[in-house]
């Protein structure tokens, strides 16, 4: 499908459909970029240096959104026929990583970070794992949008196609997230917060969204794309 979104500086055409297996090292590249001073990535990687840290995300986003293709989907946004922006769900059901991703994990973790950083991650995803609903639901995240087309739309035109998704379903979603501003975001698309914690010394936010009906508004302005 393609939408036509607007933002602060221009409007832009943006293509929304499934991430093609193809695009998983981009969506990677992506990921990197623009979670990269995300405040539990800066904390868990522990390297000072931004580029070298989005680096190491890349490497890290890799295995993670293999895993993700395999077990949920992953809608994408393409301008031009270029990735922009990523939205991954896990299914009910197979939210955390199996034993076989967690091996894939190990040497993108390992190998080239600092002396600890296997350690830090796995505190920081043991925290969010053990908060995880025990309720069916749908996860989302992780969420991404190439920095040089944030606050275009983009964003709002992926989580709009998620929603009609979850509507389509009447299905519950949650969330995790490390920024206040992700938050406001996400309060937008019927998100609350449900709980609050500090995971390695970061504030961080779960949210969760009730089933509903789908809204007639959602609907026209971003059909189903599964």
């Amino acid at each position: 499908m393609t939408l036509r979104v607007s933002g602060m500086e221009t409007n832009c055409v943006v293509k929304l459909g499934r991430l093609r297996r193809t695009d998983l090292r981009p969506a990677a590249l992506i990921l990197g970029r623009a979670m990269r001073d995300n405040p539990v990535h800066v904390r868990a990687f522990a390297i000072s240096n931004a580029e070298r840290r989005g680096q190491a995300l890349e490497r890290f986003f890799q295995p993670v959104l293999l895993g993700l293709h395999q077990r949920g989907l992953t809608y994408a946004a393409y301008r031009d026929n270029a990735l922009v922006g990523i939205c991954g769900i896990a299914r009910p059901g197979f939210c955390q990583p199996t034993p076989l991703e967690k091996l894939r994990l190990l040497p993108p973790v390992v190998f080239g970070n600092p002396l600890g950083t296997a350690l830090r991650v796995l505190n920081w995803t043991d925290a969010w794992a053990r908060r995880d609903p025990a309720e069916p639901h749908w996860h989302l995240g992780p969420v991404a949008i190439e920095p040089c087309v944030q606050h275009r739309g983009v964003g709002t035109a992926l989580l709009t196609a998620f929603c009609v998704h979850m509507d389509s379903y009447g299905a519950v979603a949650y969330l995790e997230t490390d920024r206040r501003a992700n938050v406001h975001f996400y309060q937008k698309f019927g998100f609350t917060v449900v709980a609050e914690a500090d995971v390695m010394g970061v504030p961080n936010w779960f949210m969760s969204r009730p089933g509903r009906h789908p809204r007639k508004d959602w609907q026209a302005q971003t059909p189903q794309s599964h």
